[in-house]
């Protein structure tokens, strides 16, 4: 069925329904009138009748209404005034009613086909609202999708939509931009140029940018100006006049192309600063004494510098790629290859000593050093390295090693030298000990000699020592000893020789604290320390002697700690130094040869420790501290500890 037959089948079906409800209601209200009759007794017989035509015309239309009336004009006649068909005034009420049916049948009708259209009309309005509506609801979603700022203008100049994206450009919320002149967004400057140009769109609206080649700006509601593109569209389809601004701001655009120029700048400026750079480095690298010389990550050469070429006597494109090698010496470039490969794969720097050969044919010791070049990644790109003529400095050391030699020997020699005649004036100096001649200036010259000879053979000794220490001949005769008690012992030894100087000796040992060590060297490292103490004091004063273990690091501290003249932080620093002394004419007074602090390092560093100095300053004391690595502690040593716990519980 076509869509053109569905209206005319309905207008059939219509009829149809309107006959049928006109045939209905008449004989409907027909049998309420005759059930009314012995009631009525003839009075008004067709009034009743009326009310078939017009609910017919209401539900059929005119001719639904024509129907009843006629059908209830024949009935009732029929039915309800018969008697008196020849009644003129009956015949007058039967037209009468007739005609009012018709009539009432027709208005009925006429207003059901009103209400209708009316509907029908109402129905279109109701369409044509939801497609403006849908319409303007696009209108908007779009206008919100978009990523530039969307004003619909009204005619007037006044905005009259907005979507979020202009809400965030200008800083102003909807409802301010609402009904605010388009005006207000442009900085004052430009807004007399901004009128015109908007009065002249508005006379010819056309989809066209808005000001080209011009300089755009909008004003944000804090007063900053930015710049923007516009765009302008008359909006079709709705009220006259709106015009539809897209604006895009360009802030961001602008900051690029004013980076970019800038990076170009800064890219020609840091190009001619590597062209300079370059030039600068060339310079450099020909100017300075070392072999200068890069390398590829394969150890392949790529460029060396002006000394190079003067040393080696090669010329440019002789030393390239591996050429390079044939100025080492046959016997070491094996070595040097291997050593150098195994840095260039782990990327680590490279350092080494090899002989090159000059254009003289001799060949001479360099220290050579490579450090590898990365880029920004890490990876390595190339290696720069550098030969350093040390064939002087070589040569210098083996005459330093030799005269040190030579020294230690002169030393040894000296010291067994002074022994010898020593030791008749010692055996004298024990005789006359034992003779008791009774002359006091004599006893007074015994001891005088005594002293003297005592302090003597102590000063050949500490020479022994230094000169076996210095030639690695010095031995320990290591064995599982108590650091507490060797320190106890030796600082009661020393105490007349403190009290008479008028320090007062203070003991803090504890212990036991097990070492695997010399007890006479360390006896000795200790009496030195005391020596010190004893010698370098500023009149009475207090001497602390401590030992303290320290589990944590497995090691246990001897220290000595005075209240003498102290020392300036430069002689800390050579205080260990042989034949080093404190200021001359305290060291003189006090005499000795500045070996004590050296044995006592040497010895310390023997016993697998170290001894370390601390001083505030002139006047101010002195603390020496030495650290040795405790003994492993075996069973029968925790066994004997755990008993004389038990037995001092």
């Amino acid at each position: 069925m076509t869509s053109t037959g569905a209206p005319s089948v309905r207008r059939k079906t219509d009829s149809l329904l309107g006959y049928a409800a006109a045939v209905l209601l008449s004989a409907a209200f027909l049998a309420l009138r005759f059930a009314l009759e012995p009631w009525l007794r003839n009075q008004a017989p067709l009034i009743m009748l009326l009310a078939p035509p017009i609910l017919a015309a209401w539900v059929g239309g005119f001719r639904a209404g024509a129907l009843a009336t006629l059908i209830c004009a024949v009935a009732g006649e029929a039915l309800f005034v018969h008697s008196r068909a020849t009644s003129t005034t009956e015949q007058l009420r039967l037209a009468i009613f007739t005609a009012y049916g018709l009539l009432f049948s027709w208005l009925i009708a006429s207003w059901r086909s009103a209400l209708r259209e009316l509907q029908a009309e109402h129905g279109k309005l109701l369409a044509v609202r939801e497609k403006l509506s849908v319409r303007e609801r696009r209108l908007r979603e779009t206008l919100e999708a978009s990523p530039s700022g969307m004003i619909v203008v009204g005619p007037q100049g006044r905005i009259e939509l907005v979507n979020r994206e202009a809400e965030r450009q200008f800083g102003y919320t909807r409802q301010e931009m609402v009904g605010m002149a388009i005006d207000d967004l442009v900085p004052p400057g430009d807004r007399p140029g901004h009128a015109r140009l908007r009065e002249g769109y508005h006379a010819a609206p056309v989809r066209r940018p808005m000001g080209p080649g011009r300089e755009l700006h909008g004003r944000r509601k804090d007063g900053s100006v930015f710049p923007v593109q516009i765009g302008l569209n008359p909006v079709e389809g709705m009220a006259s006049g709106l015009v539809l601004a897209s604006v895009l701001d360009i802030s961001s655009q602008r900051a690029a192309e004013a980076a970019r120029r800038d990076s170009e700048q800064r890219a020609r400026a840091a190009q001619d600063a590597l062209l300079e750079n370059a030039a600068m480095f060339q310079s450099l690298a020909d100017n300075i004494a070392q072999l200068a010389w890069m390398v590829e990550p394969d150890g392949s050469s790529r460029w060396f510098n002006r000394r190079w070429y003067e040393y080696t006597g090669t010329r440019p494109g002789e030393s390239e790629g591996w050429g390079w090698q044939g100025v080492h010496h046959p016997d070491h470039l094996a070595r040097v290859m291997a050593k150098f490969r195994q840095h260039l794969a782990s990327g680590e720097p490279w350092e080494d000593t090899f002989p090159l050969r000059s254009r003289t044919g001799e060949y001479r010791w360099f220290l050579s050093r490579a450090f590898p070049l990365r880029d920004h990644g890490g990876r390595i790109v190339r290696w720069f390295g550098t030969n350093t003529d040390i064939t002087d400095h070589l040569e210098a050391e083996a005459a330093l090693r030799e005269a040190d030699r030579r020294k230690d020997e002169f030393i040894a020699m000296l010291a067994h030298e002074l022994r010898n005649p020593l030791a008749p004036v010692r055996n004298a100096v024990e005789i006359l000990k034992r003779t008791d001649t009774g002359d006091a200036r004599l006893v007074r010259l015994r001891d005088i000699m005594d002293r003297q000879v005592g302090h003597m053979a102590r000063l050949i000794d500490d020479l022994l020592d230094v000169s076996r220490m210095a030639r690695g001949k010095l031995t320990l005769r290591l064995t599982r000893c108590d650091l507490a008690a060797i320190a106890c012992q030796t600082a009661e030894d020393y105490r007349p020789s403190l009290e008479a100087s008028g320090q007062q000796l203070v003991l803090d040992c504890g212990g036991p604290f097990w070492v695997e060590g010399d007890p006479v060297r360390l006896a000795q490292m200790l009496g030195n320390l005391l020596n010190n103490a004893v010698r370098f004091q500023q009149g009475p004063g207090t001497v602390e002697v401590r030992t303290r273990a320290d589990p944590a690091t497995g090691q246990v501290h001897l220290s000595v700690a005075d209240t003498g003249i102290g020392m300036d932080p430069q002689l800390l620093g050579r205080l260990f130094t042989p034949f080093s002394q404190a200021d001359q004419d305290i060291a003189r007074t006090q005499g000795g040869l500045g070996l004590g602090l050296a044995l006592a390092r040497g010895l310390a560093e023997l016993h697998g420790g170290r001894i370390v100095a601390e001083s505030e300053g002139p006047g101010r004391g002195s603390l020496f501290r030495i650290s040795l690595p405790l003994a492993p502690v075996d069973a029968a040593t925790a066994a004997g500890n755990a008993a004389s716990g038990a037995a001092g519980g």
